[in-house]
């Protein structure tokens, strides 16, 4: 219903105006809509809307009173006309945690810019290890880079292979290394030290040598690798026992 208003007349009491009841009735009319559409019909609504929030928790805005929007730390929010923009800032700042379990970037890498150029990934403070986890492309299953234990108290830096594209050498795995030059001072090898008794042929060495790296020496005359000795496992065995006092020693390479 649009707003009526009373005819007041020309001037006072020229007998034009909206007589008495008609006056009284308009004022009702208007009165009624007011209350029907900030109340009950019969009563006024003190709260304007209800706001609320991601937890159901719930904000009357009272007539009078004022809604508002604050950004907080890394958001600005700004307001145009009859509209509040919420904008995060370009440089986020003071952020200790992500409550997320993926993170990803759909144009491109994630890049990850720190003051220091370091990216810590933090053990858990009793006893399992910062790790980084790299799946293969259907993340079924991966391989863990991890550091050495607390125990260890080891803090260094270690280089990534330079050049073209390569593979690390493993510690576990049988690898063979090519186009790699080893100098004379970094060639140490285990050396075991014998004394024959006439009958003994069998002596210890280390499981994995084999002929073709062990150098073996009987009173310092070197011996012939298959024709004199052989390897298997642990057990190097000559073709004839050492005499006694023979000196033996067994240079593992």
């Amino acid at each position: 219903m649009a707003k009526q208003t009373i005819n007041i007349g020309s001037s006072a009491n020229d007998g034009n105006g909206t007589t008495i009841r008609a006056g009284g009735d308009l004022i009702n009319d208007n009165f009624n809509e007011i209350y029907s559409y900030l109340g009950d019909g019969s009563n006024l609504n003190g709260s304007l809307f209800t706001i609320v929030d991601e937890s159901s928790t719930e904000s009357s805005i009272n007539v009078g009173e004022r809604l508002a929007i604050t950004g907080g730390t890394n958001l600005t929010t700004t307001t145009s006309g009859d509209s509040i923009n919420v904008t995060l800032n370009t440089t986020i700042t003071g952020l200790t945690s992500v409550q997320t379990e993926t993170l990803t970037n759909a144009s491109g890498n994630l890049l990850v810019a720190s003051a220091t150029n370091i990216t810590e990934f933090r053990g858990n403070g009793s006893s399992i290890e910062g790790q980084i986890k790299l799946n293969c492309h259907a993340n079924t299953h991966g391989q863990t880079i991890k550091p050495q234990p607390h125990s260890a108290g080891v803090t260094n830096t270690m280089l990534l292979p330079d050049g073209a594209s390569s593979t690390l050498v493993s510690l576990v795995a049988t690898q063979t290394l090519t186009n790699k030059t080893i100098g004379v001072g970094q060639l140490t090898g285990n050396t075991r030290a014998y004394t024959g008794d006439g009958s003994t042929v069998a002596f210890t060495v280390t499981d994995g040598v084999t002929v073709q790296n062990t150098l073996v020496f009987l009173n310092g005359v070197f011996q012939r690798p298959t024709t004199d000795y052989a390897i298997s496992g642990t057990t190097l065995t000559f073709g004839s026992a050492p005499i006694a006092a023979d000196v033996i020693t067994i240079k593992e390479l």
